[in-house]
């Protein structure tokens, strides 16, 4: 075949290839009954390092916090990363009008050490340190900032569980929550200048046997701050249709109310992303009723504040990543502050519930 002539069949394979998705006009989660999960905290096991078997594990470590400086930060410990198996370390700050400076570096197999007794992480760029049952001590010390950190608990974990596509020994993709909500202080260093900070946070941890891609399409996953209570919810896409996985979490103070599979989650008003021409919905709504408890909440757009492709950070040269999302796949994270209002119900008693929220969009397609 003659140079031209590859060159136009490439071209026309690219631009129709399975890596252009059409955008969607709504997305709806609903199960036809109840799935209860349970109101069960993660125990020393859960926390831990997991001892995995597959084809390409992964395991991280995730925290967040909205600061009193108006600061936002995102940080996680990867071991190792689902992108270049590899162990790892990643901190976002975000200044008040969402300037952002994000930090990922990878590390050496011997360069982290996690334990399996329970969450015990350190490396050279952090560590991660459970004090007691309610606190936890995290630093990330990369390029010229420092945070060191003290999560105190304020509304408990979650191990959801289930025979129903949650947490089971059989699935591919395990989750659970450390602390669904923290207060938060101790200090950022940054530029050589010091300073105290106070907040608010969350801390979670993922776990898997294979490649993300191979395990689900896409995820929303959102929290809430509302006042005394704390929500958290995520629609999962399985690949496996036989696999529902819909959490939903509710705490009232340091009592959780609803640990469910079964919300009604919908996405609509799908805008597509300029540069990594993916999708993304610009407002959510979750219902749930069970027994006594309901919750109906809106979520509405605000700013896109992360957008990401994620075959940027699987250190694979510029051909092998052209290759790769023009031919199998365009995996992105996108990040979204958003404003929520509606309310929950209990035991008859309304209150109302409105504010600010993040939420992300995880996509692997």
């Amino acid at each position: 075949m003659r140079p031209a002539i590859f060159f136009a069949v490439l071209f026309v394979f690219a631009t129709s290839s399975c890596t252009s998705l059409p955008k969607p006009t709504e997305s709806i989660g609903k199960s036809s009954a109840y799935l209860d999960w349970g109101k069960n905290q993660p125990n020393a096991q859960d926390r831990a390092r997991h001892t995995i078997t597959g084809k390409r594990p992964f395991e991280w470590w995730y925290f967040d916090g909205h600061l009193d400086t108006g600061e936002t930060f995102v940080g996680a410990f990867l071991h190792p990363s689902f992108t270049n198996g590899k162990p790892g370390v990643t901190f976002s700050l975000y200044s008040p009008d969402w300037k952002k400076r994000s930090i990922l570096k990878s590390l050496q197999t011997e360069e982290m050490q996690s334990s399996t007794e329970d969450v015990d992480v350190t490396c050279p760029l952090g560590f991660v340190r459970r004090m007691d049952d309610n606190n936890y001590h995290v630093q990330w010390n990369m390029e010229g900032i420092v945070a060191d950190l003290k999560f105190t608990m304020i509304a408990p974990g979650w191990m959801p569980a289930g025979t129903d596509g949650v947490n089971e020994d059989s699935l591919d993709f395990f989750w659970s929550v450390h602390q669904a909500r923290n207060r938060i202080e101790g200090t950022i260093t940054q530029d050589g200048q010091t300073r105290q900070v106070k907040g608010v946070g969350y801390a979670d941890h993922n776990w898997g046997r294979k490649p993300l891609n191979e395990i689900t399409r896409h995820w929303v996953w959102g929290r809430i701050f509302a006042d005394e209570y704390t929500i958290i919810y995520a629609d999962v896409d399985y690949i496996d249709p036989s696999i529902k996985s819909r959490p939903l979490y509710i705490a009232r103070g340091d009592t959780i109310i609803v640990g469910a599979g079964s919300p009604t989650i919908r996405q609509w008003d799908f805008v597509t992303h300029p540069v990594l021409k993916r999708h993304y919905p610009r407002q959510i709504s979750i219902d749930f009723a069970e027994g006594e408890v309901e919750a109906h909440l809106h979520i509405q757009f605000n700013s896109l504040v992360e957008d990401v492709d994620l075959l940027t950070t699987a250190e694979l040269n510029p051909f092998s990543q052209w290759i790769a999302r023009t031919f199998i796949a365009r995996p992105t994270y996108f990040r979204v502050i958003a404003r929520y209002n509606g309310n929950i119900i209990e035991h008859g008693k309304v209150t109302p519930l409105e504010g600010e929220c993040l939420y992300e969009i995880m996509g692997f397609e």
